[in-house]
């Protein structure tokens, strides 16, 4: 059987959510800061959906829940977007073959 992965950026399997799910991080952004899902190149435009899609699969109402499990699907949303902390120019970025006089 092969792995499921579901952030290939950071290589985050889904046996990886299951388990951080297991301890305890029941929402989005704290399974992104648990297991690094999303915050890699993509930026998590490939795996948030798929991690929605687990956390929105979830038996909510079972009792045998990790004792800090905060999952609750009317709390299921995207993470915080922190922009930048300096603002950059976009010819600072973009590398150019002009010569800066």
């Amino acid at each position: 059987m092969g792995k499921t992965i579901i952030c290939h950026c950071e290589d985050v399997e889904i046996e990886e959510i299951h388990s951080a799910l297991a301890h305890g991080f029941g929402d989005l952004e704290t399974l992104r800061r648990y297991t690094g899902i999303g915050t890699g190149k993509c930026q998590g435009k490939c795996c948030l959906v798929q991690t929605l899609r687990i956390l929105a699969s979830l038996d909510w109402e079972t009792p045998d829940r990790a004792p800090g499990f905060t999952g609750d699907p009317r709390l299921v949303h995207l993470p915080t977007i922190r922009p930048p902390v300096l603002p950059m120019r976009i010819e600072d970025i973009v590398e150019t073959d002009k010569e800066k006089p």
